[in-house]
């Protein structure tokens, strides 16, 4: 027995010191390194992956179906709305329903999910997208309000509003400093601020539920659909939206079922003499 350790010792003794040195690099032989080597490249591409997917870039499409949840007219079942606020808060996209056509929204301060939908929408990069808020006082943080009337007989278009909304309006406004930067160029990531900002205050009970669950206000574009103007237009099925939408890296859709709506009445409000630029679903006829 000591005679063989001793023709082993002089066997490992008579090897080329790199030899050695690259027995000590592999402890468990030649194949566990390479089995380690493959196995790390590996992890490092699903990571890699996984990063495409969450943040994927402009121009770059997630490859996934979108989430779909069905809820009613009425929003007595919005608790089905909660993972659809989660994925706006984590910068999602998706549609929603409106007092008109359904929008595609985000949320409104999140500068990379603009982006992203703008990519999605395949939007002009100088095209102003409106805002949907839930309140005034969101009106009051992202305009700079409503004109006051600069002579007698002209009417106050803030106890107007008041009256109209929330309604199938879109009022367009003076934009505040506290306005997210309109995106000029997403390729190039230039921006500017925003002189004006289209307002919408839907009175839809799902659209409501989805702005107070995320305590903010959305960035909104209606989907693109045949219509007349004044006419009324039936909402695009679940198919439909999929088909249009389902591959352009949308999170999520809310259905809410079929209906035919109107689109919105749309008014300059950003002096103390309204103009109507499209008469639609509200009633204009106080600011004619």
């Amino acid at each position: 027995m000591q005679a063989n350790c001793q023709q082993i010792r002089h066997i490992l003794s008579s090897r080329p010191v790199a030899f050695t040195q690259k027995l000590r690099q592999q402890p468990f032989g030649p194949h566990y390194s390479q089995a380690r080597q493959r196995r790390s490249c590996v992890q490092v591409s699903a990571v890699k992956s996984a990063k495409r997917l969450k943040y994927a870039g402009i121009g770059q499409r997630a490859v996934h179906d979108p989430l779909f949840v069905s809820v009613q007219p009425d929003g007595s079942d919005a608790w089905r709305l909660e993972p659809v606020i989660q994925l706006l808060k984590d910068g999602g996209v998706g549609i929603i329903p409106t007092d008109s056509l359904p929008a595609v929204v985000c949320d409104l301060e999140n500068r990379t999910a603009a982006l992203k939908m703008y990519n999605a929408m395949e939007l002009a990069p100088k095209k102003q997208l409106s805002i949907l808020v839930g309140s005034f006082n969101d009106i009051s943080k992202y305009t700079a309000g409503f004109p006051l009337p600069t002579q007698a007989g002209q009417a106050d278009l803030f106890r107007m509003a008041q009256r109209l909304l929330p309604g199938p309006y879109t009022f367009i406004l003076g934009a505040s400093k506290n306005l997210p930067s309109q995106v000029v160029d997403f390729r190039k990531g230039k921006t500017r601020q925003r002189k004006s900002v289209g307002v919408r205050m839907p009175d839809d009970p799902v659209c409501r539920a989805v702005l107070q669950g995320l305590g903010g206000c959305l960035l909104s574009h209606s989907v693109h659909v045949d219509e007349t103007l004044g006419a009324e237009t039936e909402v695009p099925d679940p198919g439909m939206l999929m088909d249009m939408y389902g591959q352009k890296g949308l999170d999520f859709i809310v259905d809410t079922g079929r209906r035919t709506v109107t689109a919105t009445s749309v008014v300059d409000m950003t002096t103390s003499e309204p103009e109507v630029i499209r008469e639609g679903r509200g009633d204009v006829s106080m600011f004619i």
